[in-house]
């Protein structure tokens, strides 16, 4: 970690030259050098300037942190091999090859696996965009600067553009003083679909060959681009309306249509940088009878198709690639200059694309084609003329208003939908499911609700019958709690158009997905699903989507919460219930011979289902994955994890290897049943008892309103979508994110690790031989390490001194006493049990990250007393109903919170 410290005393260096230049003294001497003395004498003078500085100072080390990472990974490549790294390509394959799987097996798997991040913007982003922008700027000028080439006066150069950076991000508001328009959340979400992940693509594919060479296999098992994994893109910033009432059906539409836009423009220059390299002469090389003779179909078919070949005479492969230019789709603002057939979807381009890659290779020009053919192949599979697919999700509650609505509407008498119990709901369901007629005309207006989804519906209608399929993802009903929630999603289908009716009965060519949360639904999950899948008109479904995508085996996406179940039952009980849930639905699929495609709904902190993703993928239940799998990448992790391309790239590769390197061993190697895996229930709902126990002591709100901020974070500017559901003042309809903010911001990390030290506890006391079972096998059970590893991790970042500063916040003495004596007692007992089962303390084991939270401890000190001298403040303003005095606090309030979200890397 010393490069860290360098590195950051470089960078505070040319920050503090800044501040002096800026007549700003007392606020350069407050920065916190490494290994230097505080200096806190200033503090008091202008505390908006001095959260403002450590903010600052927290960005900075988080890049240098991450600089350092990305040096890390490469200097050990560079001294102990490529399959050094846990995780990646030549790693993995090292341990495929290890278990006994060759070449010709892994290959086979490889096309079979299909990883999907979906990009999410819950309200967790906690910076402009103006302002990762000039992140991205600074850190290139990080690496920029180690490079040895550069002579004195380069660097000074280098240097004054860093100190610039550093002037404009000292100069800029950090956060929304309103907030974030859904048009801004997709321009950031833009940034990565259109600039990182198109050219991530090639230098992830690049370290698969070399670690396939590495490892010893044949390269050409892997040489065409259809052998190679899929990795697509999801979304939701614009289709996710699940309590956010500003995603209306005209957003959704602006949404498809500009993601459209974007990937043929970005087809369009892939294929004119592959037709700039393609200047191969006939007089030197014969072209293929296949390409000529498609050159000619092509022309037949392209109005003044002779600009295209005369543009390049004699050079037919230049040709070809004019001509396929001019198949391209227009944008869907240019569509009318368009007076000629174009690329209906993206394997009618890939067609053309492989007949080009065919005819070098009939040349030996063997390069070209598996280079520069091959990535506009993988653009094109990847990215299509759609970019990202779109998600429509909705909250089943919604679903409920908006059918009675329509029901109302319709003049049916009983029309409360939402009162009936779930038999009357099936069979009415099923009756209506078997008439295509609707309950209303089109343009008539039943209600908020019911237009809204209606609207929605038929938006979606309109695009899939003029551009296909490719740019839809999935219908997501979020709480999901009975088989009616989910048949709902075909009523409203028909109602706009969005199915068909064949001599069997209905067809809905859309994805429905059920999305189980909370405990309760996860238990309820697989009975909930086995009924889905084998009613008639989701058989049906499966069956024509799998006709369409060419698939073996109709396939059955089902979402997982994590943030939901965590907060519903602790991290024990959520893990536990997730694993279990996944090992039944996976049981479900197979029994209906269904391939189940799970979308992991997980966070950006531990307790909501982060870290890191190999380790995440070794724990999932054997035999549950296919390949196919879907996964959140929410808020700030987004910027984490894709901010810079060499990040990016490893980040991304982690997925797609891990994700190939368990599905392989999913298929073939033996389930091995650990022996702790018979106490595990026991162990959960010990756990369980304790959280829920918490949270249901009277007064329990009051404690946790007053001793976080949650109620400021309630009125930040982070994201579009409100904090919680419906509005209502209670901690079910509070969404999960907020809930893990506001206990990191005062640093008790709770749901990352309450409840755990009591259920170690009980088996040490009422089964031992469990308890003796965990210490000596707590590394061979990938399962039951990655649990007690996040929770020895939530335990570490939380600050009993800061905890007790935040609960002097509880007016009443009792209340703070009786919460924090049972909290207090909680974590002591859980750091107790950890040090047992570990054998060691964190500190000892985990150095690195023992460092870095010691190199945030001053600041952090320093930004969590004003946040508490200013919540006070504030508090007291909206007490009063002194609405200006209020809203004057709550922005320096809002910065501290925003700085220690930097601090601590996390938000929710």
């Amino acid at each position: 970690m010393q490069k860290v410290r360098e590195d950051l005393r470089y960078l505070l260096d040319a920050l503090k030259e800044i501040l002096i230049d800026l007549k700003e003294q007392s606020l350069a001497d407050l920065i916190p050098f490494p290994g230097e003395a505080d200096n806190q004498s200033n503090r008091e003078k202008n505390s908006e300037k001095i959260t403002q500085l450590f903010s600052l100072y927290f960005q900075l080390l988080n890049m240098v942190e991450e600089n350092f990472a990305s040096q890390y990974r490469r200097s050990t490549e560079t001294t102990k091999g490529l399959a050094s790294l846990r995780g990646l390509w030549a790693e993995k394959l090292e341990d495929l090859k290890s278990n006994g799987f060759n070449g010709e097996q892994i290959a086979k798997v490889l096309p079979e696996i299909h990883v999907e991040p979906v990009l999410t913007a819950h309200p967790t982003e906690a910076k402009r965009a103006t302002i990762l922008e000039q992140h991205r700027e600074l850190y290139l000028l990080l690496v920029k600067k180690e490079n040895s080439m550069w002579t004195p006066f380069e660097r000074e150069a280098i240097r004054d553009e860093i100190k610039l950076i550093l002037e404009r991000l000292w100069r800029t508001g950090e956060i929304y003083l309103q907030k974030p328009d859904i048009a801004s959340e997709r321009r950031n979400i833009l940034h990565y679909l259109k600039n990182v992940f198109p050219k991530v693509l090639h230098m992830v594919d690049q370290r698969l060959k070399q670690g396939w060479k590495h490892a010893g296999f044949d390269l050409e098992l892997i040489k065409k681009s259809e052998n190679y994994p899929i990795i697509s893109l999801g979304n939701w910033v614009g289709g996710d309306r699940d309590g956010h009432p500003f995603v209306s059906s005209e957003v959704t539409e602006e949404t498809l249509l500009e993601f459209r836009n974007i990937a043929i423009e970005l087809q369009k220059s892939n294929l004119e940088h592959l037709a700039s390299h393609l200047s191969i002469s006939e007089t030197h090389f014969q072209a293929p009878k296949q390409l000529t003779d498609r050159i000619s179909e092509l022309a037949q078919e392209i109005p003044d198709s002779d600009k295209c070949i005369s543009r390049n005479p004699g050079e037919p492969w230049r040709q070809f690639s004019n001509l396929i230019f001019e198949k391209i789709p227009a944008s869907t603002y240019e569509e009318h200059t368009k007076n000629h057939s174009v690329y209906k979807d993206k394997e009618e381009l890939l067609t053309d694309l492989r007949i080009l890659r065919d005819s070098l290779h009939k040349i030996n020009a063997d390069r070209i084609a598996d280079t520069e053919v091959f990535n506009m192949e993988r653009q094109v599979s990847n990215f299509g003329f759609h970019l990202a697919v779109v998600d429509i999700r909705q909250n089943s509650k919604f679903h409920d208003t908006a059918i009675s609505q329509l029901l109302q509407a319709a003049k049916i008498f009983d029309y409360d939908f939402a009162s009936w119990n779930e038999e009357k709901r099936v069979y009415f369901l099923n009756e209506e499911l078997k008439s295509p007629r609707p309950f209303t005309l089109p343009g008539m207006k039943c209600g908020l609700e019911a237009d809204a989804v209606i609207n929605c519906y038929r938006v979606i209608a309109s695009y899939i019958a003029r551009y296909g399929y490719d740019g839809i993802g999935s219908f997501i009903v979020s709480m999901t709690r009975n088989l009616s929630d989910l048949l709902l999603v075909y009523l409203f289908a028909r109602e706009a158009g969005l199915s068909y009716f064949t001599d069997e009965g209905m067809v809905c060519p859309i994805k429905v997905v059920p999305l189980f949360e909370t405990i309760d639904d996860l238990e309820r999950a697989p009975e909930i699903l086995d009924r889905f899948v084998n009613h008639p008109v989701t058989r049906r479904s499966l069956a024509f989507t799998a006709a369409r995508k060419k698939e073996k085996i109709p396939v059955q996406e089902v979402m997982l919460g994590y943030s939901d179940s965590n907060k519903d039952g602790g991290i024990i009980a959520s893990q536990w219930n997730l694993y279990c849930g996944q090992k039944k639905l996976d049981r479900i699929g197979k029994s209906n011979n269904l391939r189940l495609k799970f979308f992991h709904g997980r966070g950006g902190t531990i307790s909501r289902g982060g870290g890191k993703t190999h380790r995440f993928m070794q724990v999932l239940p054997h035999m549950s994955f296919t390949g196919n799998i879907r996964l959140t990448i929410q808020g700030e992790t987004i910027a984490h994890q894709f901010a810079n391309f060499n990040n990016a790239a490893y980040n991304l590769e982690l997925l797609v290897a891990s994700a190939t390197a368990t599905a392989t061993k999913h298929r073939s190697l033996p389930k091995k049943i650990h022996p702790f895996e018979v106490y595990m229930e026991d162990f959960s709902k010990k756990s369980q008892e304790k959280y829920a126990g918490l949270l249901s002591e009277k007064y329990f709100m009051d404690f946790y309103g007053q001793a976080t901020p949650i109620d400021a974070i309630e009125n930040s500017r982070h994201g579009s979508r409100p904090a919680r559901r419906t509005g209502k003042r209670t901690l079910a309809d509070l969404r999960a994110i907020p809930w893990v903010f506001s206990w990191n911001q005062s640093r008790f990390y709770l749901p990352g690790w309450y409840g755990s030290g009591t259920a170690l506890k009980y088996l040490k006391t009422e089964k031992p031989e469990a308890f003796d079972l965990i210490k000596k096998e707590i590394y061979d059970w990938n399962f039951l390490r990655y649990v007690l590893m996040n929770v020895e991790t939530s335990i570490r970042s939380a600050d009993e001194v800061v905890m007790r500063k935040y609960a002097k916040l509880v007016e009443s003495n009792s209340i703070r006493e009786t919460f924090m004596n049972n909290i207090l007692e909680e974590f002591e007992l859980t750091k107790e049990m950890l040090i047992e089962i570990f054998g060691t303390t964190f500190d000892e084991r985990r150095p690195r990250m023992k460092e870095t939270l010691e190199l945030r401890e001053k600041g952090l000190n320093i930004l969590h007393d004003l946040q508490l001298e200013q919540l006070v403040k504030w508090r007291e303003a909206v007490h009063a109903e002194d609405k200006v005095k209020s809203e004057e606090l709550l922005i320096p309030l809002l910065l501290t919170i925003n700085a220690i979200a930097g601090g601590l890397r996390t938000t929710g």
